[in-house]
């Protein structure tokens, strides 16, 4: 009997935890969100490989290799027409869910209320992100041209591209958790170990992949480790 009365207590407290990993299970359903970010990097690419084509085609003056690209990109944004007459405007956030529903439906509903939109927010947003865009691209056409070390586009980019991160994270709180300033973290480490030495980056033609392997590298681990978090 007294053991029945000690137990009691304990598995009230085990119920108190219940919200607070309720809470940490849905800020860490991270999947979808991956996915979404894996398909913008892949639509990217789609219309980034066939447009770098294109104008070495002109370049070169080879008219068969210009008509292959210039197909290749009607293509895709016809694709691209459809895709967001689909999935724009009012069925915004649709794909989500059904990313969502593809990755946990077994699992249940589980989510966290997205924080409030307001169209000043939303200008800022498309501010803050054209700001990042061009500051992004000036980096890369500055090392392209030799005017910025291989090594240091990184640690430049860091400059700017932390805070961003930062403010997307603190943007969509309490929605998202702390495990995903893993990126920010890491991203920062490594500009610093470059800063100091250490020889963490690529140069010559691969020098694009001072800015893509780590952004898109330690997004992944951060988003990685908070689906495992949630299990």
């Amino acid at each position: 009997m007294d053991t029945q009365q000690n137990q009691v207590p304990q598995n009230t407290e085990k119920l108190k935890d219940i919200p607070k990993w309720t809470r940490r299970y849905a800020q860490n359903r991270t999947l979808t969100t991956f996915v979404l970010i894996a398909l913008t990097g892949l639509f990217a690419m789609f219309v980034a490989v066939p447009s770098s084509l294109l104008i070495a085609a002109f370049m070169q003056g080879s008219v068969i290799l210009a008509s292959i690209c210039i197909a290749v990109l009607a293509a895709i944004v016809i694709f691209l027409i459809i895709f967001i007459s689909k999935y724009g405007g009012k069925n915004r956030g649709l794909i989500d869910q059904q990313i969502d529903q593809w990755i946990y439906g077994h699992e249940g509903t589980a989510s966290m209320p997205a924080p409030k939109s307001t169209k000043k927010k939303k200008w800022l947003e498309g501010i803050v992100g054209a700001v990042v865009g061009i500051c992004i691209l000036g980096t890369m056409y500055l090392g392209m041209e030799g005017y910025l070390a291989f090594k240091y586009m990184q640690p430049v980019s860091a400059l700017y591209f932390v805070p961003f991160l930062v403010y997307l994270h603190f943007l969509q709180c309490p929605r998202l958790g702390p495990l995903l300033l893993i990126c920010p973290i890491l991203y920062t480490i490594h500009a610093i170990l470059i800063v100091a030495g250490v020889p963490v980056f690529f140069t010559g033609n691969l020098c694009m992949l001072n800015l893509a392997l780590p952004a898109f590298g330690y997004t992944f681990l951060a988003y990685v480790i908070a689906h495992i978090h949630s299990r």
